[in-house]
């Protein structure tokens, strides 16, 4: 009983660290999911209702908010994620978006994300930077 109880928990040991981080990782995931979720629908009503969207990061609420005419969502940033760097971004009424890019540091992969919005009909990507050290 003793030698069994002794090996759960050797067992547990080993395997709550590798549990927790995949969990970390699904959490970001999830982030990154419903962030490019409200990114299209508000390309959505550009294009279909021409309505503007503006996107900004609240220090506060450490939360993405996305806000159009009646249109106000919030995306909390995971708490093993940084917001390094983010700049209000405005999605024009015919979906133009300015180039720019977002930095964001995850502490559970040890990486850079870097939200890169480009020309072209206002699309962007996720760039991940890996091997990086946390500054702050």
């Amino acid at each position: 009983m003793v030698i069994a109880l002794a090996l759960v928990t050797v067992i547990l040991l080993f395997t709550g660290p590798l549990v927790s981080h995949s969990h970390e990782q699904v959490v970001e995931q999830r982030f990154w999911q419903s962030f490019r979720q409200q990114w299209h629908l508000a390309q959505t009503r550009a294009q279909l209702k021409r309505q503007p969207t503006t996107i900004t990061y609240s220090a506060d609420t450490n939360a993405v908010v996305f806000t159009s005419w009646q249109n106000r969502t919030t995306i909390a940033v995971p708490a093993t994620m940084r917001v390094e760097r983010f700049s209000p971004i405005e999605m024009q009424a015919d979906g133009y978006v300015k180039p720019a890019t977002q930095r964001f540091y995850s502490r559970s992969g040890r990486c850079r994300y870097r939200l890169v919005i480009q020309m072209a009909r206002g699309e962007y990507d996720v760039k991940k930077d890996e091997g990086i050290r946390d500054d702050g």
